[in-house]
């Protein structure tokens, strides 16, 4: 795997972007927070760019569709870099107001539904088409990326916290959007997929249900009427609920409970982010040979540990931090890679968006509730929502387990083999309709 060309160059990519956006996690609703003493602007600012990522992201799936993964990825990080630099740009000359915060927040969460979309995609295509529809190749593949965004959240928030105490949240600001370009450029020079694997399936399909699959809806109806994919979407949403909810309760559990220093906001961060690190590496290396049951451990392990939020004391918070993300890579990796095997090629990037979409709207509800919540009823009482949304959120992830017991359905690309293979059952077709079938 780690000799696939444009894999490791891909992680590299994904690593310095996603340090750069850890950054500007902790630097943006610092910022905002210490210039108005407001948590509900501070959440607004953040809620404002998943609300561009659900408002156009099940639009985008065509655009992938139509220009391909990589040049999708190309156009999001060109864009991302001046959007992300007119925010320290505007504060310097004074021009930085809070409609403007919330309009650059927006466009940037444009442009992360197609680009999230096409990272996740791009993965078969580097494998291609027959290491490509491997399960377990592709599930590595999958957590190898997401070791990226692990790794980098382990050094993002710790750097983080202390460039905002020496430089201010403003000037980080711009070390995020240097990452971005770095990030186009590597992708540019040496990611570039074999030009026979066309996983998007854009112009390939000639079924009379095209005109079906490139609607801009195709993706939504399939996850929905596949009760397999409906399930782990249900389970994506409680988490990407829970989760963000937490960013936004950290700044004022810091500055209210715990003395606050931007650098223990940092500390604690990063406390996630080392698990995130350590899980990615278990990922890995032995997400293979896991079974379901071992699994749902690891969804138990991801909500359990939130309820020691509730403990007023910094080592109680960065232990449980820590849990969480030993858990997380696990259970991404395996919703990104089922996602992917369950779908047909043909619609992948209209289905992909979708679940990007609906992962970043529970990501906005997050945002957008967690900050009136904290003034309404307080600290405690939010933490205990997040914790009771994450077991939710464990106990649908383990009930599309248990639903998902066989292997993916034989995609077109995959050469015959000489021997006979046995009967799979047809649970990987949707409920209605035919335009998936495999």
């Amino acid at each position: 795997m780690l000799h696939t060309p444009g894999l490791l160059a891909l992680f590299v990519a994904k690593l310095l972007s996603t340090f750069g956006s850890w950054l500007t996690l902790l630097a943006l609703p610092w910022f905002v927070l210490v210039t108005t003493g407001s948590p509900v602007k501070m959440s607004a600012v953040l809620a404002a760019e998943f609300l561009g990522v659900v408002t156009l992201g099940l639009p985008s799936g065509k655009v992938v569709a139509r220009l391909g993964v990589r040049r999708t990825m190309l156009i999001c990080d060109a864009a991302r870099v001046p959007l992300m630099a007119l925010i320290p740009l505007l504060h310097q000359t004074g021009w930085l107001s809070l409609p403007a915060l919330l309009a650059v927040s927006f466009s940037l969460g444009a442009f992360t539904a197609p680009y999230v979309s096409s990272q996740r995609l791009i993965l078969a295509d580097l494998l291609g088409p027959t290491r490509g529809t491997d399960e377990k190749l592709l599930a590595r593949a999958n957590s190898l990326i997401d070791g990226a965004t692990r790794v980098a959240a382990l050094a993002g928030p710790a750097l983080g916290g202390l460039l905002i105490a020496l430089l201010g949240p403003a000037k980080v600001l711009w070390i995020d959007a240097g990452t971005y370009l770095v990030s186009f450029v590597i992708l540019a020079a040496f990611v570039r997929p074999p030009a026979t694997v066309d996983v998007a399936g854009a112009g390939t399909d000639s079924s009379p249900a095209s005109d079906e699959q490139a609607a801009t809806f195709a993706g939504l109806r399939h996850a929905l009427r596949h009760r397999i994919l409906r399930l782990f979407v249900l389970a994506l949403t409680f988490v990407t609920i829970s989760i963000p909810a937490i960013f936004i309760c950290l700044p004022v559990l810091v500055m209210d409970d715990l003395g606050g220093d931007p650098r223990t906001l940092g500390l604690l961060t990063a406390a996630n982010g080392a698990g995130l690190a350590i899980g990615s590496l278990v990922a890995v290396t032995g997400l293979s040979r896991m079974n379901n049951t071992t699994l749902t451990g690891a969804a138990t392990l991801q909500c359990a540990p939130l309820w020691l939020l509730l403990v007023d004391h910094a080592v109680a918070v960065a232990s449980g931090l820590f849990l969480v993300g030993l858990a997380t890579p696990l259970l991404a990796a395996t919703v990104n890679t089922r996602v992917t095997l369950r779908t047909p090629a043909p619609i992948r990037p209209h289905v992909m968006t979708a679940v990007t979409t609906t992962e970043n709207l529970g990501a906005f509800v997050g945002y957008t509730v967690a900050g009136p919540a904290l003034q309404l009823s307080g600290l405690r009482t939010v933490f205990a929502a997040i914790a009771t949304l994450a077991a939710l959120g464990a106990i649908t992830f383990a009930m599309a387990l248990r639903a998902d017991h066989s292997p993916p359905a034989v995609p077109r690309q995959r050469p015959r083999e000489p021997r006979q293979h046995r009967h799979t059952p047809a649970i990987h077709e949707p409920a209605a309709g035919t335009e998936c079938n495999p």
